[in-house]
């Protein structure tokens, strides 16, 4: 290593100043802590830079990108032999945070954007194995070994690559508006007999438009390598309390780098934004109900952000097939995947239909 490397590399190692060992972030705090010692050393985080947010087009042709392994001190990539991810990690690691498989150093990747504010971890480890396992004996139809399999004692702290991006849409539209309207029918009845109803018909006229959304902060995660429906649970986010980035943070954790690029990030935040936008139209049309025949979306003075936030992550192995245990680290918010008891789940049907069947029996005697 030459000396400027070593001069960048001795900037983002956080020695103990009482023993020398390594500091880790102490969630919920904005100290270093040693897990030798127990001395804490205060991150310089008084005068703190905006966070700011960057032109999308500007960005694709001037971005600057650097190496992922320098997200943290001594950092170094491994890449999961079995879904691929890519984590930065300061220490040995041999199993994936995504699916518990093993891991291996990974040759040079492709560099990255590189994040310039996170959230940090703010619920502890003992605080986010009492939410696992409290999800665990909740799941009723579970089957009886999940709370074995499940490794309660594994939890990844785990800081995830996200997008934000802001925009002002302009979307020319066409439709149909619908105006509901009452006939009176004349039937008849299962006696033969002649009655009369009131049915709703609806009338229809064509409307076309122009609407006119801002959108703000639309969150979008970097990574596919969690499902986006598990994460969303974990929203919102208090993105106001975002920090400017600092190695000092990410001491003790893994970082997972990105799979979804900027692009990639603005394309699912144009998903996210088309519901909204449909509304909207909708609004806009009027009438009892709405119908969107075409829409023709503009989207002006694109703006993202690129940040960390954090999780607690457990990934465990039941019958060959994976599920994920995910917190908030910064709310508790919790969400998981699991397996189903089949057997469990028949029993209570049977249990379920010999209440009906009795309900019935005893009815009819009553009778």
């Amino acid at each position: 290593m030459n000396e400027v490397a070593e001069s960048e590399a001795s900037k983002h190692e956080f020695p103990c100043q009482a023993c020398g060992a390594n500091l880790v972030f102490a969630a919920g705090t904005e100290h270093l802590r040693c897990e030798y010692c127990g001395h804490e050393q205060k991150l310089g985080t008084e005068n703190q830079a905006p966070i700011l947010e960057y032109d999308f087009k500007t960005a694709l042709a001037e971005v600057m990108k650097q190496p992922a392994r320098s997200l943290m001190a001594n950092g170094k990539e491994v890449r999961c032999t079995s879904c691929g991810a890519m984590t930065v990690t300061a220490h040995e690691s041999t199993r994936c945070a995504f699916c518990d498989s093993p891991v291996v150093l990974a040759p040079e990747a492709e560099e990255l954007i590189p994040p310039e504010s996170l959230l940090p971890f703010k619920i502890e480890l003992k605080t986010a194995r009492e939410a696992f396992k409290s999800w665990v004996k909740s799941r009723w139809f579970a089957p009886n070994d999940l709370k074995h399999r499940a490794q309660v004692g594994r939890l990844d702290g785990v800081y995830l690559p996200y997008w934000t991006y802001d925009a002002a849409t302009t979307t020319a539209y066409t439709g149909r508006r619908g105006t509901y309207y009452y006939v009176t029918e004349n039937y008849r009845d299962s006696n033969g007999k002649s009655q009369t109803r009131r049915v709703r018909k609806t009338k229809w006229t064509p409307a076309f438009g122009t609407v006119r959304v801002p959108f703000d902060d639309v969150l979008v995660p970097g990574t596919g390598k969690l499902p986006r429906p598990l994460l969303e649970k974990l929203e919102p986010w208090d993105l106001h309390d975002l920090k400017p980035y600092d190695p000092g943070f990410l001491a003790g954790f893994l970082a997972s780098r990105y799979d979804i690029n900027l692009e990639g990030g603005f394309h699912a935040a144009k998903q996210r934004m088309e519901p909204v936008i449909q509304n909207a139209i909708c609004r806009d049309i009027g009438g009892d109900t709405q119908e969107v025949l075409s829409m023709q979306v503009k989207h002006d003075n694109v703006r993202f952000k690129h940040f960390l936030l954090p999780l607690w992550i457990s990934s465990f192995r039941y019958r060959e097939k994976v599920y994920r245990f995910i917190v908030n680290a910064r709310t508790g918010e919790a969400a998981g995947e699991r397996p189903w008891s089949w057997i469990k789940i028949t029993l209570a049907a049977a249990a379920a239909l010999a209440v009906v069947v009795l309900f019935l029996y005893l009815s009819e005697r009553g009778g």
